[in-house]
């Protein structure tokens, strides 16, 4: 009885591990996973606090800087990342929207297959079912990889007709750096840490799982 006991408790430890990380990594998909800034002298920390700021989402690269009240044009406030894609433009670097373009469109679809996996393993322990956690528990991972793959596509597909030459370079993926006049700095966002959380919770299921199995198996 006392074995029986502990394996439903196993059991129930395991289903909360997963819906947690379930919704940790739901979290992660609305949410900013990475920002990336660009401080010069021309933008003043008055009007930009955080310099010339974007935050990078699984589907798509957005807006990361506060309304200044500073205008472009009558009415019309900055959006950082059109700013970033003029400033990236005087270099000969491709804009924004080219990168990532594939990964932003199937990005909803492999989270709700992700999803759905995890909710099949909830309840299916046959052959392989380790196997389901493991395209979520590598999704921090992959985004990394991604991300600081196309950082290097973009600091090494730069335009001749660029009125400041540069030479190929990699783009800062985590830290600060130094492209021309402009520092730039790159870090994880809140999002990050929902998917890392994610990726724990994943992880301790299967952990616990296991034992579970090793234990009914013993007995």
């Amino acid at each position: 009885m006392e074995v029986v006991d502990r394996l439903q408790k196993k059991t129930h430890l395991f289903r909360v591990a997963v819906l947690l990380g379930l919704a940790l990594m739901a979290g992660s998909f609305f949410a900013p996973m990475w920002w990336v800034s660009l401080k010069a002298p021309q933008y003043p920390e008055s009007s930009f606090p955080h310099g010339i700021r974007i935050h990078i989402h699984w589907n798509g690269v957005f807006n990361g800087c506060p309304p200044t009240g500073v205008d472009i044009e009558e009415g019309h406030m900055i959006d950082c990342v059109d700013e970033m894609d003029i400033i990236n433009h005087y270099i000969g670097m491709e804009p924004i929207s080219k990168g990532a373009k594939l990964e932003i469109q199937v990005a909803p679809y492999l989270f709700v297959a992700f999803g759905l996996m995890l909710s099949v393993a909830l309840f299916y322990s046959g052959p392989g079912w380790s196997l389901l956690f493991l395209p979520a528990i590598i999704l921090p991972v992959a985004f990394v990889i991604d991300f600081s793959a196309w950082l290097w596509w973009f600091g090494h597909h730069l335009h001749e007709w660029a009125a400041f030459s540069v030479k190929p370079f990699m783009p800062t993926v985590l830290g600060e750096g130094m492209v021309a006049q402009f520092r730039t700095y790159a870090y994880p966002h809140y999002g990050m840490l929902l998917s890392v959380a994610a990726s724990v919770c994943f992880v301790f299921a299967v952990l616990v799982r296991r034992s579970s199995v090793k234990q009914a198996s013993s007995t």
